[in-house]
């Protein structure tokens, strides 16, 4: 290098040292002050945990329950007890709590993380309503359902409570306003937002939400998340929701800000996915609660005022149509109620001909998903002042409407299972007077069903669940609810006759019967169980004969064929393009009576439940083709048919299982 370059070089090093050491002396006060906002930290962080250490002590030494190895929420005497007591008469209108509502409120005041199972119409919205009176700052409410969104922000507003949502249907210039709210409380002017409802999507792609939950956590005003619905965030929950999974992020950015969670089916398989995304600690019970656990609570989940019935639907539509009619015009005329179909086409097809057959008498509203927005909040606002008095709907409807006089729920197709079943059944009677909760079903419905649910985790065995339900004449729809959830969550049964918590999974009891169902009330004589072990060998030849020349049978195709129907005659499978197999028009038949021994002896609705209890028991079972448009549901044998295949036409009545069905 010159020696100019050289030169120019020092200068450079030289005025880079200077800054340097600039930069040092800027630093040294910042890292001196990091050290004091540090330790002043710990100092505040163990002067907290002091006192919450002191103030759960105080708690556990006055309770007046009679455990005195925890916290006893439901039972204890709290220092904010006299502010709840007076919020709740005068915020709210009450003058009392329902099952675990007190205790659930006693541990949200206490900034305890829970989760809280509660019957459908048990109350669970005041668990977080009323804390979220107490004290400063915005309660966050996570709900995957916009009507429950729509339904509680208004009943709030009505009650005079500050709140706000955030739906596909929030303006631009609303969210701002929101926004401001959540961030500066109330210093900007109007009163302080108490509740804000999002769905979990909103959560999971908004940075501007998250962004605006951070700046009211840095000044103290984030004091309770609430997730509704808690049972989405599970895979194995009958209505997973993928977006439920990202709420993880909430314990990540807001360690210290407690999360409830609630739900109507909460299972022991759902619970440790639920803990898990929500990056919460173990349960402990709200009776005996220790200190660092997450608090739970459970309520008995039978509602006696509802009463279930499950009657019979005409295979023609027009003939469904009528007898549904019929039905809600002699028990319920003028009266509030939900009608649930299988489709969004179902659910028009249902409220036009309900009106047209009716003369408007019954006054019909269509709620689904492909409703937008706007229309569906004024079809919900409607339907709330008595303008539309049937509401036709999806499941997109009603889950958490909190409309106390809805007198029935139809179900005009089936549900996929039975929690979904009981959930928007839970719909009905919220004010605690008799209701009915009615499923019109026919044996047919399942192969549509079926179909629905092709691919879905576990769907086949929820679905199975829901038809031994829907076929079962003799047990007490109370006693069938209570198996089914002891089954597949491991609760007892007594948590339909009495409070029990999934910790406490393991006892055992019986249940007592309703009293009210229709399968309590109906007259001994008007069913009769008969043996069907010769029908049974009878099905289970003839489709192994289908089977053997390659043809393929629907549950309808099947009904009739055993019953010598169609001239004994079924399609078969023909190749077609690029190797593949699909039904031809050709046809085969089949003589009965060399195959079978004779036709089956039943009506076609009979014959059709018949061949679902047997693929219930596993003697024939679901076979699914997929095609470009659709998914077919065919019947193949199961995997018990060879139990009753083996044995000649003589010697199948005296051999081998017997097998009984009761028509």
């Amino acid at each position: 290098l010159s020696h100019e370059a050289r030169d120019d070089l020092k200068v450079k090093l030289a005025e880079l040292d200077a800054e340097i050491a600039s930069v040092k002396s800027q630093l040294e006060p910042l890292q001196q002050l990091h050290a004091h906002l540090i330790s002043e930290r710990h100092t505040l962080e163990n002067q907290l945990q002091k006192l919450s250490t002191t103030h759960r002590s105080q708690i556990k030494s006055s309770a007046r329950a009679s455990t005195t190895s925890g916290i006893d929420y439901q039972g204890c005497s709290f220092p904010w007890s006299p502010a709840i007591a007076t919020t709740l008469r005068q915020v709210f209108k009450l003058s009392g709590f329902r099952l675990c509502q007190e205790g659930v409120i006693n541990a949200a005041m206490d900034d305890r993380n829970i989760v809280c199972v509660m019957p459908t119409g048990g109350g669970k919205s005041l668990t977080y309503q009323l804390p979220a009176m107490m004290g400063r700052g915005v309660t966050v409410v996570i709900s995957p359902l916009l009507a429950l969104i729509w339904d509680q922000v208004r009943s709030l507003k009505d009650l005079g409570v500050e709140c706000a949502m955030m739906t596909g249907a929030t303006t631009k210039a609303e969210q701002n306003q929101i926004y401001e709210k959540i961030e500066g409380g109330s210093s900007k002017g109007g009163r302080e937002l108490r509740l804000c409802y999002v769905t979990p999507e909103k959560v999971a792609k908004s940075k501007r939400f998250m962004s605006a939950l951070e700046k009211a956590n840095a000044m103290g005003r984030l004091p309770e998340r609430h997730v509704d619905e808690a049972h989405c965030c599970s895979q194995l929950g009958h209505d997973f929701r993928p977006d439920y999974k990202k709420l993880s992020v909430l314990k990540t950015l807001f360690p210290r800000v407690p999360i409830q969670a609630v739900t109507a089916t909460l299972s022991t398989k759902t619970l440790p996915d639920l803990l898990k995304i929500l990056q919460l600690p173990p349960v402990c019970d709200g009776n005996k609660a220790n200190s660092t656990g997450t608090v739970f609570f459970s309520a008995p989940l039978h509602r006696a005022n509802l009463h279930y019935k499950v009657l019979p639907k005409p295979s023609s539509a027009k003939a469904a149509i009528e007898r549904i009619g019929n039905w809600i015009q002699r028990k319920h005329p003028g009266d509030s109620g939900i009608i649930y179909c299988l489709s969004k086409k179902d659910t028009e097809t249902v409220a036009d001909e309900l009106r047209e057959w009716s003369r408007g008498q019954i006054k019909t509203g269509v709620y689904h998903a492909g409703v937008d927005d706007a229309a569906k909040e004024g079809i919900h606002l409607d339907w709330r002042k008595g303008r539309i008095n049937c509401i036709c709907a999806t499941i997109a409807f009603g889950l958490g409407i909190d409309k106390g006089d809805v007198r029935y729920v139809i179900h005009h197709s089936m549900s996929k299972s039975l929690d979904g079943y009981y959930q928007e059944t839970g719909r009905a009677g919220r004010d605690g007077k008799d209701s009915d909760c009615v499923l019109f079903y026919r044996g047919q419905d399942a192969s549509r069903l079926s179909s629905l649910i092709y691919g879905d985790v576990d769907g086949t065995a929820k679905l199975h669940e829901m038809l031994r339900f829907a076929q079962d004449l003799k047990t007490c729809r109370k006693v069938a609810f209570a198996k089914y959830f002891a089954t597949s969550s491991s609760l007892s049964t007594s948590a339909w006759d009495h409070p029990s918590s999934i910790s406490n999974s393991t006892s055992t009891s019986s249940v007592s019967p309703c009293g009210v169902c229709d399968n309590c009330s109906r007259p001994t004589s008007s069913i009769f169980t008969r043996n069907v072990t010769l029908e049974t060998w009878q099905i289970i030849k003839v489709l192994d004969e289908v089977t053997a020349q390659g043809g393929r049978v629907t549950l309808s195709n099947l009904a009739d064929l055993v019953r010598g129907l169609g001239g004994g005659s079924f399609g078969i499978m023909i190749q077609g393009k690029k190797g593949k197999r699909r039904m031809g028009g050709e046809k085969e038949k089949l003589d009965l009576n060399e195959v079978a021994g004779g036709k089956v002896g039943l009506s076609k609705e009979a014959s059709s439940s018949l061949l679902i209890h047997l693929t219930l028991l596993g003697y024939l079972q679901d076979s699914y083709h997929a095609t470009a448009y659709t998914v077919n549901v065919y019947i193949s044998l199961g995997p018990n048919s060879i139990r009753l295949s083996r044995f000649s036409h003589e010697t199948v009545q005296t051999s081998g299982p017997t097998i009984e069905y009761t028509f």
